[in-house]
């Protein structure tokens, strides 16, 4: 009988400890999550602003390669012609 009760009391302690800790987490008493969300925000922006770089100076070097190789095409095709 001592056994049961026992059991009774450590299950009521820990539904106690499990429910604080559910409200805790409710009510915001961990760590300010409005601040963390805004870190967060900060960053991710951080990062597509650097990939709009990156993907902006591939384009531009992208489109140098094609103009190269489109003068390149020209001249030899001028050159086709002038052996005509």
């Amino acid at each position: 009988m001592r056994e049961v009760t026992k059991v009774r009391a450590l299950l009521g302690i820990l539904a106690v400890v499990v429910l604080v800790a559910f409200v805790a987490g409710c009510r915001g008493l961990l760590p300010d999550q409005g601040q963390v969300r805004q870190e967060a925000k900060k960053k991710i922006e951080a990062k597509k602003q650097q990939a709009k770089k990156e993907v902006k100076k591939e384009a531009t070097d992208l489109q140098k390669k094609v103009n190269e190789l489109l003068k390149k095409i020209d001249a030899q095709q001028q050159h086709q012609k002038e052996k005509k």
